[in-house]
């Protein structure tokens, strides 16, 4: 099963990558289906988002794609939030029941994400987005999943900046916000990577590198959304099923 996971992670990585994104709420939607100690899904969902996202970010930052003023405005109400939220103690089938409601929104957010977005050098924050921002970071902080999907579509609604700058920004967005979950998980102490977690790390270190690199051109995005989006719903209507 690890394996299986390995090679669907490292397919996620590669595809959501090329886009800005971490992937972590598919990587939470198959763990979720496993079982697992919530801490170390949460802890494995961050450790994977970071990863992805730290190479994204960089290469983002290195074509020019990455404002860092707005972004850093919206980390600011964002990463708070998001380490209280990491903070959270939950039962197992609470956890799953919360996770399951943040992968539905998700799924609905991919499916209706505009795809209108403005070219202009210097993107600039909506007030709308700072509160926003602050609850992203909450459910990042609860969940493990890095928020990017959340914010991707504010971003576009708002008319923040191109398609890649939109992309660069949430790269960094989720891999700050997961950088503030996995410290409060390493404080707390509740989990540790295993064997396991290794190996899905290393997958989507390989498969991130590829995919954001290479960019997207490789991919029909909206399909590979509307694809995903499915995925996701299904996947948070069958941890419904079972938690409720």
């Amino acid at each position: 099963m690890t394996i299986i996971n390995g090679i669907l992670f490292a397919l996620i990585a590669l595809i959501y990558s090329s886009a800005g994104f971490g992937g972590g709420s598919m990587y939470l939607a198959l763990l979720a289906q496993r079982g697992q100690d919530i801490s170390w899904v949460r802890l494995t969902g961050l450790s994977c988002n970071a990863v992805v996202t730290a190479q994204g970010s960089l290469n983002f930052y290195k074509k020019s794609w990455l404002a860092l003023r707005p972004v850093t405005m919206l980390l600011l109400f964002s990463v708070p939030p998001c380490i209280a939220g990491a903070f959270i103690e939950m039962k197992e089938e609470h956890y799953f029941i919360i996770l399951a409601v943040c992968l539905f929104l998700a799924g609905i957010f991919m499916l209706f994400q505009p795809q209108k977005s403005l070219d202009i050098k210097e993107p600039r924050n909506s007030i709308l987005l700072f509160p926003a921002s602050m609850v992203i970071g909450f459910v990042s902080g609860i969940t493990g999943i890095g928020g990017g999907v959340y914010l991707s579509p504010l971003l576009h609604l708002t008319g923040w900046g191109s398609a890649k700058h939109i992309a660069g920004a949430s790269s960094l967005f989720i891999l700050v916000n997961s950088i503030a979950g996995l410290v409060i998980h390493w404080i707390k102490g509740s989990a540790s990577l295993n064997a396991s977690s290794l190996i899905l790390i290393v997958c989507v270190l390989v498969g991130g590198n590829i995919g954001s690199r290479f960019g997207s051109s490789w991919f029909s995005q909206k399909l590979v959304r509307n694809i995903t989006a499915a995925i996701i719903l299904f996947a948070s209507l069958r941890i419904l099923w079972k938690y409720v």
